[in-house]
Order: C-alpha cells, then sequence, then structure tokens
C-alpha cells in the first residue's frame, strides 16, 4: 500500500509518499516540498494576501503534479495552523479541492497532536516508552504524551516559531528577542506542561521540520551533527547564546534553509523552554512526525494489505473517506 499525504504547513508545503509493505514496514518513496511561509503572511494580518494565496496555488500545482507521476493507492491532504488562523483560510481550501478535485482536511489541534504522535511512536528511538512527543510548527506547538500507539493526554498551543517572531518588531533575534520569546511563551506553557510532567514521562522526543533545522544549526560542530539525534540542554542553551544576534544571511550561510532563517533560533529557544519546564536535561529529535502519524492512521483503518485497485493520479476517490483521521 502507498499512502500520499501533503501537509500544508505554516512555512512548507511538504508532500510524501510512504509505502507499507505486507509486514507493515514503512518505507518513504518520495519527499519534495515547496515554501510559500504561508505563516509568515497570515499570523502578522491574520489573512492570506494575494500573493500568498498565488504561491499556495502554485506549490500545491507542483506537489500534486510530482505526486501524480507516482504511483499510490491513498491521497491525503491536510493542513494545519497558518490556514486554521487565516480568515480566508478555508476559501483557500476549497478552491484547492476545486482546482484538483481532491478533499483536504483542516486539523483540528488536538487531533493533530495526536496523529504527530503516532507519527513519533514508529521511530525505534521510542521503542513503546512513556513518551512526551512535541510537534513544533511555525503556528503552533503541539504536545502529546503516551505509551506504545496509545495517546493519553494531549494539547496544543498558539506559539509556534513564526507565529512568535511575528509579534516581534523584525530585526534580528537576539539576546532581548529571545528573553521576550521565553518569558511569553512560558506564560502559555507553565500551566499546559505541568499536567504533562506530573504524568513522569521517560522521553521527549521532537518531530518536526522545524525541530530538525534547529538542531542541525545548534549541533553542527557537535560530536553528533545533523538533523536528528540526541540534544543535551545545557549544550543546547549554550550553543543557541552563540547564534543569538546572526542574521538571516549568517543563517543561511551556516547551512539553514532560507525559508527557516528568520524563525530557527525561535524555534531553539521555544525548545529549550519545553525542556526546562519538564525539567528534563536530554531529549531527541527524530525524523517521525505527522504525516507518518497520518499515514500510519490511514494503514490502520484500511487494514493491513486490504486496498484498493492502485491509483496513478490525484482524485477525491484517492482520498480517505470523511470519517478518516478522526479517532
Amino acid at each position: 500500500m502507498e499512502i500520499a499525504v501533503l501537509d500544508l504547513g505554516s512555512t512548507t508545503f511538504h508532500l510524501q509518499h510512504i509505502r507499507a509493505d505486507a509486514a507493515g514496514r514503512f518505507s518513504t518513496t518520495l519527499d519534495t516540498k515547496r515554501t510559500p511561509l504561508l505563516g509568515a503572511r497570515v499570523f502578522a494580518s491574520g489573512t492570506l494576501d494575494r500573493q500568498g494565496w498565488v504561491e499556495s496555488l502554485d506549490a500545491v500545482e507542483q506537489l500534486l503534479g510530482a505526486s501524480r507521476t507516482c504511483r499510490f493507492d491513498h491521497l491525503v491532504v491536510v493542513a494545519t495552523s497558518a490556514i486554521r488562523s487565516a480568515e480566508n483560510g478555508l476559501l483557500l481550501v476549497r478552491e484547492i479541492e476545486r482546482r484538483h478535485d481532491v478533499q483536504v482536511r483542516i486539523l483540528d489541534p488536538l487531533e493533530e497532536a495526536r496523529l504527530a504522535y503516532l507519527g513519533q511512536t514508529t521511530s525505534p528511538v521510542v521503542g513503546g516508552r512513556r513518551v512526551v512527543a512535541v510537534d513544533l510548527g511555525g503556528g503552533s506547538v503541539e504536545v502529546a504524551l503516551g505509551e506504545g500507539v496509545r495517546c493519553l493526554h494531549a494539547l496544543s498551543l498558539p506559539i509556534g516559531a513564526v507565529r512568535m517572531r511575528a509579534l516581534q518588531d523584525g530585526g534580528l533575534f537576539g539576546r532581548e528577542a529571545a528573553l521576550t520569546l521565553a518569558l511569553r511563551v512560558r506564560e502559555r506553557l507553565v500551566p499546559a506542561l505541568e499536567a504533562v510532567r506530573n504524568m513522569r514521562p521517560e522521553l521527549v522526543t521532537f518531530g518536526s521540520g522545524s525541530a530538525r533545522a534547529a538542531r542541525a544549526l545548534l549541533m553542527r560542530s557537535g560530536p553528533l551533527p545533523g538533523k536528528v539525534g540526541p540534544i543535551d540542554i545545557s549544550a543546547w542553551r549554550c550553543r543557541l547564546d552563540e547564534h543569538l544576534g546572526l542574521s538571516s544571511a549568517e543563517l543561511v550561510g551556516l547551512g539553514v534553509d532560507p525559508a527557516r532563517a528568520d524563525s530557527v533560533l525561535a524555534s531553539a529557544t521555544i525548545m529549550a523552554q519545553i525542556l526546562d519546564l519538564l525539567r528534563v536535561t536530554q531529549a531527541c529529535v527524530l525524523d517521525k512526525g505527522l504525516r507518518d502519524g497520518i499515514a500510519l492512521q490511514v494503514y490502520r483503518e484500511l487494514g493491513a494489505g486490504q486496498h484498493s485497485g492502485r491509483r496513478t493520479g490525484s482524485s477525491r476517490s484517492a482520498a480517505p473517506r470523511s470519517s478518516s483521521l478522526q479517532h
């Protein structure tokens, strides 16, 4: 079974084809994205402007075109925080559906948290332990705790890195901006994370593009560089402090994707606050997340190995039935 997942996020529109074999093992066969930077527009004004509208539609056109060149059984298109927040977000969704004859699900925040949790549990790092899975996006932060594939507690807060940067007056992200951001997110995180901390998690994981970009930047000169892997809160804080005040051009020069250059230090700051409030010194950034959770949910709903004939294009019939992803 091959499941195509298109995630319309706040920073990127990301397409991933995930194949499940007869033994239930998952592998990625296509991974591509576009960067319309929806959140930077929406979180500042509350609406999507004409340029953002056109760029979003162009990005969807390109990604669904790439998907049509591959074989898949089921297509799922979801939208998250930026489209949820935009006054004209639903209109954009309806236009995408009209143009491409697909169904687009605007994910409920708690549903997004549970699906991101489910995706992170597919990593061998988790191994069935009681885990706090954090999905740090551009518009929101989803936190879910569970054991194995059972999600026991989930929450969502509108404190994503791009959204929080939009509240600042632009400029470099220096020490003053980092302190202001830390205080703002702590106001929202303290009560929300107390219940999570009291459930005594064994492991904290991050599974989003924002978290992977932050790790790649801060850990690039460490013993285990790269987008995924362990992080230590002391080293994290030291390296974050060293990078505060760098311009977007300087960050790009250090390997940061230009689309994330304005928000990557904000992402790292939010991650540090989450770890501090959970009172843990270690965590892990994973290469699994929301899209993996969606694919696993579809696979479980349809039944291992039970699927219709293969499809070669995107159509409404290729999307999950309307009740999909709700549980």
